[in-house]
C-alpha cells in the first residue's frame, strides 16, 4: 500500500484538489445539494483509488511472476517475458543477468555431471576391489587350519583394514551427491550394533581387547546400512586405541525418558584425546599429534559426523567417564513412539 501511494502520490494530490474544487463550487452555486454531491464525490474518489490499487497490484504481481520464472529457469522465453513485464529500459540489464545466469547454470551442470561420473567411477572401482577381497576372505576361511595363528591373524587384519578403507572411500563418494537415497526403516539399535560387533570379532581377538556391552532394547528409525557403517567406524577406533594392556571397549544403548532421546555410546580405555584436539576430531583429515594416530586417515569420524547430520542424529563426546582415561562418542537419536 505504501508503494502504491508513493507511485500515485502526485495523481492523488491532483484528484483531491479537483474534489475540493467541485465541493467549493457546489457550496457557491448549490448549497442545498452540498451533502449529496459531497457523498458522490467521495464515493467516486474511493472507486478511482480502488481501481488504481487493483491495477497496480495486478501489474506488480505480473512483474514478480516474471522475475521468479526468469530466475528459476533463465531461458529465452522467460527473458522476453520479463522485458515485456518491465519496459525496454531494463533490456540491457536483463540481458546481462541472463548471460551470467546461463553461464553459471552451465558451470553447475558440468560440475554435477563430473560429480556423478566421479561417484560412478568410485563405485565401479570399489566393486572391482570387493571381488578379489571376497576371494581372499574365502581362501582365509578354507585354509585357516593350514596357517599359524599369527599369519592368519595378520592376514585377516590386513583384509579387514583394506575392506574398511574401501568402505570409507565409497561412503565418502556417496556423501558428495546432492541427493543421496536414504532407506529409513524401524529397527532395534542394539541388534544393529551386535551385527557390527560380529564383523570385528577377529580384530577384537587380535588386539586382545575385552568388549563389554550393556544393551537396552531400544528402537530407532534410520538408515540401517549407513548406521551400521557409522557404528563400525566408532568401534574400529575404539578397538585400535584401547589400552595396550588390559584394553577394554564399552558399548551401550539406553533410553533417556527425561529428554526423549535414545543413546548409543562407544568408549575405550585408551589414552583419550587431548582437550586441545577435541574441537577438531570431526574435521576431515584430522589425526591429532598422538603417535598412535599418525597412520590414521582422519576420515572415519568425519564421515560419522556428516552422515549423522544427514540422518538427523546428534553426535557428541561422552561427558562422563568411569575412569580418568579413555575416549567415548555418543550417537543420540530422537525418541520413537
Amino acid at each position: 500500500m505504501k508503494l502504491f501511494l508513493k507511485r500515485i502520490g502526485h495523481w492523488l494530490i491532483l484528484l483531491l484538489l479537483t474534489d475540493l474544487t467541485f465541493i467549493f463550487l457546489t457550496w457557491l452555486l448549490r448549497p442545498d445539494a452540498m451533502k449529496s454531491i459531497c457523498l458522490f464525490i467521495l464515493l467516486f474518489t474511493a472507486i478511482i483509488i480502488g481501481i488504481g490499487y487493483f491495477l497496480q497490484c495486478r501489474t506488480q504481481k505480473r512483474k514478480i511472476n516474471a522475475v521468479n520464472c526468469f530466475l528459476n529457469d533463465p531461458n529465452e522465453a522467460a527473458k522476453q517475458a520479463l522485458i515485456a513485464a518491465l519496459d525496454d529500459s531494463w533490456a540491457h540489464v536483463i540481458e546481462t543477468v541472463y548471460t551470467r545466469l546461463k553461464k553459471q547454470n552451465a558451470d553447475l551442470n558440468e560440475k554435477q555431471l563430473n560429480l556423478q561420473n566421479y561417484q560412478e567411477y568410485i563405485e565401479a572401482w570399489t566393486h572391482e576391489i570387493k571381488t578379489p577381497m571376497s576371494l581372499i576372505t574365502l581362501v582365509l576361511e578354507n585354509h585357516k587350519d593350514e596357517m599359524s595363528p599369527y599369519v592368519y591373524s595378520r592376514m585377516e587384519h590386513s583384509r579387514q583394514q583394506i575392506s574398511q578403507d574401501v568402505e570409507k572411500i565409497l561412503y565418502y563418494a556417496r556423501l558428495q551427491t546432492a541427493h543421496a537415497d536414504y532407506n529409513f526403516t524401524r529397527f532395534r539399535l542394539d541388534e544393529c550394533a551386535e551385527e557390527v560387533i560380529k564383523e570385528f570379532a577377529s580384530l577384537i581377538e587380535e588386539k586382545q581387547v575385552h568388549l563389554v556391552t550393556k544393551w537396552n532394547p531400544v528402537t530407532v528409525v534410520s538408515d540401517r546400512k549407513i548406521l551400521a557403517f557409522m557404528i563400525s567406524q566408532l568401534l574400529s577406533n575404539a578397538v585400535k586405541y584401547a589400552a595396550k594392556k588390559e584394553g577394554r571397549v564399552f558399548m551401550s544403548t539406553w533410553q533417556d525418558n527425561d529428554h526423549h532421546k535414545i543413546h548409543l555410546c562407544v568408549r575405550d580405555n585408551g589414552a583419550g584425546v587431548p582437550p586441545e584436539d577435541a574441537p577438531f576430531i570431526f574435521e576431515k583429515g584430522f589425526t591429532g599429534n598422538h603417535p598412535e594416530r599418525q597412520k590414521a586417515t582422519g576420515m572415519g569420524l568425519y564421515l560419522v559426523k556428516k552422515y549423522a547430520e544427514a540422518l538427523s542424529i546428534e553426535v557428541s563426546l561422552e561427558s562422563e567417564f568411569p575412569t580418568d582415561s579413555g575416549f567415548g562418542i555418543e550417537l543420540i537419536f530422537p525418541y520413537v513412539l
